[in-house]
């Protein structure tokens, strides 16, 4: 059942023959919400004399209301509440408590309660997020409606959606880029395995050594892909080791080009050779190789590594010609699953910037993306060793 837009839920299985457990006859008797009593001008500190009653209903962390069978208010717990329009007066009517959406679904959800026992539905109000639940009470014309604020609840379930979302998306995007390099290595080492009758048989050094040149790359490619999807488990884990040794940043940045591929040609290493900073090597060609690959597939031939030394720190610059981070983006381009571009394109895991700047924290670095010019800059910032 609906009533502007809302979905009401009904609970047929209440019964009107049901009675009210004892502490709800207690209530009744002791005349709170009684229709009969004569509360039109009744003020809220009037319930006072109902000893421990009020605190009880003022430590429940729902807002709950009770209505005569007149859409009038007989109880009220949390008068500060944001669903009300004012301060909330007994003997009110509904409509001149709410706001009007709220009222004429406190209307519809009130009618639904009386038909079927209980109902409840979710709504929004201002920029929270309420759940409204009402019920019949029994033996006595009267409903009671409570509200629960699950603004958080709401949020963290479209979190979790979105969670479900991103990681499916990230495992279709893990499947196509491992399933790429791996169907290079495998077609050319089904080739090469058959030298006496097949293919190979007539393939002179030349192709013979590149061939294995491609397949030693795309290995390291999957030693690369695999290497962060570890990272990221043991670093959500916090069960990642760091060691903090001397790092000569120009040597460790020549390692990973070397280890590139076809690619190594588009990149070049600027500044003094002799900087070092400390940290766990390993990890820092990890975070250079994750800006590589981020610089040659995102952005725009030449990429230069710029090293720098800069006092008590030090570090890299990954310089590329390409058209930067869509302005949008900018603020979560280190976020996990995050790309960089609006552009659908497969096999882009996007985890790779996550990784660089964990991995860079975790070594009491930082790192940042800026525009200079025309230039797409991600600068990494260690401490520098003590010289």
């Amino acid at each position: 059942m609906s009533a502007g837009g809302l979905r009401v839920r009904a609970d047929s299985t209440a019964s009107r023959d049901a009675q009210p457990p004892p502490r709800r006859r207690e209530l009744c008797r002791r005349g709170i919400g009684d229709p009969g009593g004569g509360h039109e001008e009744e003020t809220l500190a009037d319930r006072d004399r109902f000893v421990g009653v009020d605190e009880v209903l003022a430590a429940l962390p729902a807002t709950i209301v009770q209505l005569d069978g007149g859409l009038r208010l007989r109880l009220v717990n949390r008068v500060g509440a944001p669903i009300f329009r004012g301060p909330p007066v007994l003997g009110a009517h509904v409509r001149d408590v709410f706001d009007r959406d709220v009222a004429d679904m406190i209307v519809h959800l009130v009618g639904v309660a009386q038909e079927s026992g209980t109902a409840s539905v979710d709504f929004d109000h201002g920029r929270e997020r309420f759940r409204a639940a009402a019920t019949r009470l029994e033996s006595v014309p009267l409903s009671l409606v409570v509200f629960d604020n699950v603004t958080s609840w709401s949020l963290a379930e479209q979190a979790l959606v979105d969670l479900i979302q991103d990681k499916s998306s990230f495992l279709d995007s893990v499947s196509h880029k491992l399933r790429t390099p791996l169907t290079a290595v495998l077609g050319y080492a089904t080739l090469l395995a058959d030298t006496e009758s097949g293919p190979a048989a007539n393939l002179d050094e030349a192709t013979r050594s590149s061939m294995v040149q491609d397949m030693t790359d795309q290995a390291w490619d999957l030693a690369g892909i695999v290497e962060d999807l570890v990272t990221v488990g043991r670093v959500e884990l916090g069960e990642l080791r760091m060691v903090s040794v001397p790092v000569n940043v120009a040597a460790n940045t020549a390692q990973v080009v070397e280890s590139i591929g076809a690619q190594r040609s588009q990149v070049g290493i600027t500044g003094d050779s002799t900087i070092t900073g400390v940290g766990d090597p390993a990890r820092f060609r990890q975070i250079v190789r994750n800006l590589l690959s981020n610089a040659l597939t995102h952005g725009c031939a030449p990429v230069v590594v710029e090293v720098f030394g800069d006092g008590d720190e030090c570090g890299l610059r990954v310089r590329d010609r390409g058209p930067g981070v869509d302005a949008h983006l900018i603020e979560s381009i280190f976020d996990q699953y995050t790309t960089g571009t609006s552009a659908a394109a497969p096999g882009r895991i996007g985890i790779g910037l996550w990784i660089s700047r964990e991995l860079t924290s975790l070594m009491g670095g930082r790192l940042a993306y800026h525009r200079e010019g025309r230039e797409t800059v991600f600068q990494v910032t260690i401490p520098a060793a003590d010289t």
